[in-house]
């Protein structure tokens, strides 16, 4: 199939689903995916797992048709360190799957003449595709922190004939610069209460940001913010879709090793509780307000075996307190150590949360001043 045939056929894709605009389909069938994905790289299977190397050398047909579906590709891992074809522990820098890139700008609302700004350059894709919406009247700027990454995307964006997007190498997390914005868009993960207000500086009033927030806990929602007159940025969770992002770099935190914990721990305070671990934690929606009120906290669940029965855990490095949460008979046996009680807290997050009706991602209010970040339930967001 000629890759023009394929350029079409990924439009109807994300227009049947929903995801795509009719006024964005120009940019998606003018800004050809393929210019922009590297010769080799990884992608997930169905599952969500990494586990297939494309090499456009040995298997054009391939690395092709894959360009074209709805995959992430990861282009990086472990910041450059893993090279290709071995998998890494960490994936660093992908082009995100396609429809997710739609229902971002679908959130983001770029018009024609407007000023943009991008945070995570990664491929230069996201970019080009921007570039088309503001046409010539308007102007892209896109910051990445890794400069090989920058590099690259700036080669691309040339190549494919976008050299007029500002290409910047830098950590958008300390942003300076003097221009202003009508549109932001963060393709990184940004940790509750770290939104940099230097970007809401730099955005005119009634402006727009759009940045995938999450916890340590739980990858959130993608958050619309609109920045008010007096400097405020107040925002939603887009109902549409749900995203995961590589989190920003500055704003990465330790991962826990829950294979050094015992968690038959007996010198450790002994509970008992009714709640299955299981469903507050299995499930993102049940797992956010828990993440909300656990700031620091991690999670992991155990499947039974022969040595142990299921065991869900909760720990937080920075405090060194864990939780260990078995079931015995009929309930369910809590170790909790450290000087946070963190089952006790995440269980009475839980509950809070089911007594107000379950309420959805939507429902939640964010805000950004430059004094504090917050993000709440409102009074009247029950069920």
């Amino acid at each position: 199939m000629a890759a023009l045939d394929r350029v079409r056929d990924l439009v109807v894709e994300l227009d049947s689903a929903g995801v795509l605009p009719a006024e964005f389909g120009p940019a998606f069938r003018a800004a050809a995916r393929e210019w922009f994905v590297p010769d080799r790289f990884w992608y997930q299977d169905s599952d969500g797992d990494i586990d297939t190397a494309v090499d456009r050398t040995t298997d054009p047909d391939l690395w092709l048709s894959t360009v074209y579906s709805n995959r992430a590709l990861v282009t990086q891992f472990d910041d450059g360190a893993t090279a290709w074809p071995q998998i890494g522990h960490r994936p660093t820098s992908s082009a995100s799957m396609p429809s997710v890139v739609a229902g971002m700008l679908r959130a983001l609302e770029p018009e024609p003449g407007q000023s943009v700004l991008e945070i995570g350059t990664g491929t230069g894709w996201n970019a080009a595709l921007l570039a088309e919406i503001v046409g010539r009247s308007g102007h892209v700027t896109t910051v990445e922190i890794d400069p090989e990454v920058t590099a690259q995307a700036r080669r691309n964006l040339r190549e494919a004939g976008y050299s007029r997007v500002g290409t910047i190498e830098g950590d958008a997390a300390e942003l300076s610069t003097e221009h202003y914005f009508d549109r932001i868009i963060a393709t990184a993960g940004v940790h509750i209460g770290q939104l940099p207000y230097s970007w809401v500086k730099r955005v005119r009033p009634g402006g727009v940001i759009v940045a995938p927030m999450r916890a340590d806990m739980a990858s959130g929602p993608l958050v619309r913010f609109v920045v008010g007159e007096d400097g405020t940025a107040t925002g939603h969770a887009v109902p549409w879709l749900q995203v995961g992002f590589m989190d920003m770099r500055s704003h990465r935190v330790p991962t826990v090793d829950f294979g050094s914990l015992q968690w038959d721990d007996d010198s450790a305070e002994k509970t008992w509780t009714d709640l299955a671990p299981w469903v507050p934690l299995l499930a993102d929606d049940h797992r956010w307000p828990i993440a909300v009120a656990l700031p620091g906290c991690r999670y992991d669940v155990w499947k039974a075996n022969e040595d142990r029965p299921g065991v869900a855990w909760l720990a937080d490095s920075l405090s060194g307190s864990w939780a260990s949460v078995t079931p015995e008979g009929e309930r369910f046996r809590v170790r909790q150590a450290g000087p946070r009680r963190l089952w006790d807290a995440a269980e009475t997050a839980y509950r809070w949360w089911k007594s107000r009706g379950e309420p959805p991602l939507s429902t939640w209010e964010w805000t950004i001043t430059p004094e504090r970040q917050s993000v709440i339930l409102p009074h009247d967001s029950g069920h």
